[in-house]
């Protein structure tokens, strides 16, 4: 009788191969993942930039119902919870940069720079708050350009 001896697993060549192609593919995936949070950061400016813009619309429709009707150079309305003491200042019938930063809920996970004529937010977890953050811009008049607050995005270093 013969005797097969047939050994089964890997050589040691066979696993240094292998070994290889696992730190070539990781070298790729791991930059994609850690990516993400950059992603999620812009995500989470997408959302503040919608939540200012419906806040501004809420509180230009209140300012129209409300008696004396608020939409002049100046005016206040009143939101329990927001503002101080629930009130709200007004920029021809929009908060004023000042009036909306105070709204903000989350002020351990964001970072406010208010003025009257604007607002400034950014994720505290961002590296660079100048290059990651959402403008608030108060209007500036009743009719025209500037009759609208604006909100605008800057995402481009939200590392």
């Amino acid at each position: 009788m013969q005797k097969h001896s047939s050994e089964q697993g890997f050589t040691l060549i066979e696993l240094i191969v292998v070994i290889v192609i696992l730190g070539i593919l990781a070298a790729f995936a791991i930059p994609r993942f850690v990516n993400l949070q950059n992603d999620a950061r812009r995500s989470v400016l997408q959302g503040v930039s919608g939540s200012l813009q419906a806040a501004a619309a809420l509180a230009y429709s209140k300012a129209l119902v409300s008696t004396p009707v608020q939409t002049g150079s100046s005016g206040t309305i009143s939101v329990p919870g927001a503002g101080t003491n629930g009130t709200v200042a007004l920029a021809f019938g929009y908060p004023t940069g000042a009036s909306i930063s105070t709204m903000l809920q989350d002020t351990t996970n964001f970072g406010v720079s208010a003025t009257t004529a604007a607002a400034t937010f950014w994720p505290t977890s961002a590296g660079n708050s100048a290059s990651c953050n959402v403008v608030y811009t108060a209007a500036t008049s009743s009719v025209g350009a500037g009759s609208a607050p604006t909100v605008a995005t800057n995402s481009s270093d939200c590392s």
